[in-house]
């Protein structure tokens, strides 16, 4: 980077709205020449960010009292530069975008842990290039699933790549992005190609194409069969050399390999035996329909509630509880959201915004959280040497730099922050200050590696997070799964966990000037339990068996 001090002079110039038309064009320059100075530019301004948040500040304020807004800050830093910012940003897009977006010097990766499956693997994204989902279909439903070779268990609103999928056992409802739907009875294999093809290589399958979908292409051995709109099924025995399709409404295509087209309308079939074809009628008994399934799912998701219910009321009684919420919707009181630990109604929560919606389970409540203003607010007491908190969330988008999880008003001494960010890691942080510069914070800050990408967006998670302030480390979790385990540099023995007002869902009072107050959480919350000991990880695999929704 050549000549610094003038380059640190016309980039603080331009942030500053203090450039003349020629030092403007003298930046331009610099901005076209050095990969250096361009990547300065970016930390610095960092936009996209900042745009986002500034966003929803006004809707923070409206909601603060005159007097909240005065502790945490009158004149707000972000607020005076952003405006001329995005100004700039337009002028210097509109003559230099590649300059500032399209630089690629460093091939524009950032590596990141990131989890797959039971291990945390390095993998490297573009920094700036928008992600895009490769994915073809996406479960919907299912019943009595083992999927092998496909670790971990996949569930409900799970999307699905192009690849190979093996059903052991039960029914899965699989709906491909070109909108046919099909239903998978296992055992049985089916390799997914696009959202318009896929091949079913052993076992049944039930499909129904809707209008929009005409064209989705099933594939089994020996034979392809093309939809006209239609519903029908196929049922291969790979071990046998044998293949059936029936045709239950509109009409369908048989492409054989060793003979015509064969078009099969309502009621008819065509049975393979090896190389031979045979007509045949169709059994529409034979398959399990849709309906089936969701009787079926809606029989095992009561049984699974009931038994987390059971559990429930014994875990509510254990001493160590701070407080417990599980977003039952009291319609007495539409905004409770009561603390089911012990008798002490001074930790109940009080909804802000949030809507009430569906939970894990058909029967279970949650609320839902999609505004800047939505958020649980409530108070916890007391002083701690250890914590561990549990929830189980819906995280539709990572619309934030960072999206709470709970967080404390303010971040003052021995307050802990939980939160996701933006690029899909959990966040878990202390606030201490240094002693001898009390100004200066010396956070104690805990990373998890990748855990939420567009693949896993929009379905039921539990996530946890220990903290045992007498060693310093913090373990999270994530399905029941150890995903990090970690001692901060920065730890120090004696220090206590405080609370005080604090909030599920958003940063209710932000520190004075801070980049990034907005951080509401865009998904849903319908468990959150807070302990005040560190809870071993078999106790935390143990609340996920119990709690998971499948």
């Amino acid at each position: 980077m050549k000549n610094q001090s003038r380059t640190d002079f016309l980039i603080a110039g331009w942030l500053n709205q203090s450039l003349t038309k020629e030092e403007f064009a003298e930046l331009e320059l610099v901005l076209r020449n050095e990969p250096d100075v361009r990547k300065k530019l970016r930390r610095e301004v960092n936009l996209d960010s900042l745009l986002r948040e500034q966003a929803g500040v006004a809707a923070l304020n409206a909601w603060q009292p005159e007097g909240a807004r005065n502790r945490n800050a009158t004149k707000r830093r972000i607020a005076a530069w952003v405006p001329w910012a995005a100004a700039a940003a337009l002028a210097v897009l509109g003559i230099a975008t590649f300059a500032l977006l399209s630089d690629n010097s460093n091939g524009g990766e950032q590596t990141f842990q990131v989890l797959q499956g039971d291990s945390i693997a390095p993998t490297t994204v573009a920094a700036t290039a928008e992600e895009t989902d490769r994915g073809c279909a996406i479960i919907t439903n299912q019943w009595n699933t083992e999927w092998l070779d496909n670790p971990p268990p996949m569930r409900a609103g799970d999307t699905l790549n192009a690849g190979r999928f093996e059903l052991g056992c039960g029914l899965a409802q699989i709906e491909f992005f070109s909108g046919a739907q099909l239903l998978l009875e296992g055992p049985a294999v089916l390799e997914i190609v696009s959202p318009w093809e896929a091949v079913c290589t052993d076992g049944k399958a039930r499909v129904r194409v809707p209008p929009p979908a005409q064209g989705f292409r099933l594939l089994t051995p020996g034979m392809k069969l093309v939809d006209l709109g239609t519903e029908f099924g196929v049922h291969v025995d790979s071990a046998k050399g044998e293949g059936e399709v029936h045709v239950f409404e509109g009409e369908v295509e048989a492409h054989p390999e060793t003979g015509k087209m064969v078009s099969l309308t309502e009621g008819m079939g065509l049975k393979r035996m090896g190389a031979l074809y045979s007509p045949m009628d169709a059994a529409p008994a034979d398959f399990a329909s849709i309906d089936d399934l969701k009787d079926l799912a809606g029989k095992m998701a009561r049984i699974r509630y009931d038994e987390w219910d059971q559990w429930s009321q014994v875990t509510r009684r254990d001493p160590r509880l701070v407080a417990c919420y599980l977003f039952r919707h009291w319609h007495d009181w539409d905004r409770l959201v009561n603390n089911a630990a012990g008798n002490d109604k001074s930790r109940n929560g009080g909804a802000v915004g949030a809507r009430w919606t569906q939970g894990r389970w058909p029967m279970k409540d949650a609320l839902e959280f999609k505004r800047p203003g939505d958020r649980v607010r409530m108070k916890l007491d007391g002083e701690y040497e250890a914590l561990t908190f549990a929830c189980w969330v819906k995280v539709d988008g990572l619309d934030r730099k960072y999206n709470a999880l709970l967080l404390t008003d303010g971040y003052e001494t021995g307050e802990p922050h939980w939160q996701i960010l933006e690029d899909g890691r959990m966040m878990f942080s202390i606030a201490y200050p240094d002693e001898k510069t009390p100004e200066k914070k010396v956070n104690q800050i805990y990373y998890s590696p990748v855990v939420f990408t567009k693949t896993n967006l929009g379905r039921w998670h539990q996530l946890v997070v220990t903290y045992d302030n007498c060693s310093g480390e913090s373990v999270q979790f994530v399905d029941g799964r150890e995903v990090s385990r970690e001692i901060s540099p920065l730890y120090q023995p004696g220090r206590k966990i405080v609370y005080g007002a604090c909030e599920m869902g958003n940063w209710g009072l932000p520190t004075k000037e801070h980049q990034f107050p907005v951080r509401n959480l865009n998904g849903c919350l319908d468990e959150f339990l807070i302990y005040s000991v560190a809870l071993d990880p078999s106790v935390v695999r143990q609340m996920f068996e119990i709690g998971k929704p499948q």
